[in-house]
């Protein structure tokens, strides 16, 4: 994908409405209420909710004592409605995870969180994702963004992305 099919994708949504920054320490409870949410359970490696006093305390030493690790939200009039957090794993690579609020899935908005995110990431890392089998979705998210299939197993296929694969 080319940066000029970014914005081409962009033009369909009202730009004006929808910022893609970093987050902020104030933020934690917002994507605990995202990735707490049924739906980004399911689609979760941890299917149990997490009560929040553990996510903040995960959020701060994840976020901001570890400057490696980087998440995005995307907001629309000052509301988190998604995330895409770029964690680092083994051989240095990010690991990735995104997640939409439920009433938000479904509209397009995940491809510009993700496309966004990766336009504003500045390090030059290897991306893996693993994503259920169940979840056409995002198959088709990471496909989009020029994820590549690198291997699947009896539940997950898992995504790779290098970085000169996508123009910025």
């Amino acid at each position: 994908m080319h940066l000029s099919s970014v914005r081409v994708y962009f033009a369909s949504f009202n730009m004006a409405d929808y910022i893609i920054r970093k987050i902020e320490r104030d933020d934690s409870r917002r994507l605990w209420e995202i990735r707490n949410h049924f739906s980004a359970r399911q689609n979760s490696g941890t299917l149990e909710e997490i009560p929040f006093e553990k996510h903040d305390q995960w959020f701060e030493n994840k976020y901001f004592k570890n400057s490696d690790n980087i998440c995005f939200v995307l907001e629309k009039e000052e509301n988190i409605i998604g995330y895409c957090r770029f964690d680092v794993g083994d051989e240095d690579r990010y690991i990735i995870s995104i997640a939409l609020d439920h009433v938000n899935q479904g509209r397009g908005l995940g491809h510009l969180l993700l496309s966004g995110s990766l336009i504003k990431l500045t390090e030059n890392r290897e991306i893996l994702a693993t994503v259920k089998k169940g979840n056409p979705a995002s198959v088709k998210l990471f496909q989009k963004n020029n994820f590549q299939m690198d291997k699947e197993d009896e539940i997950n296929y898992y995504f790779i992305f290098r970085q000169n694969s996508y123009e910025k």
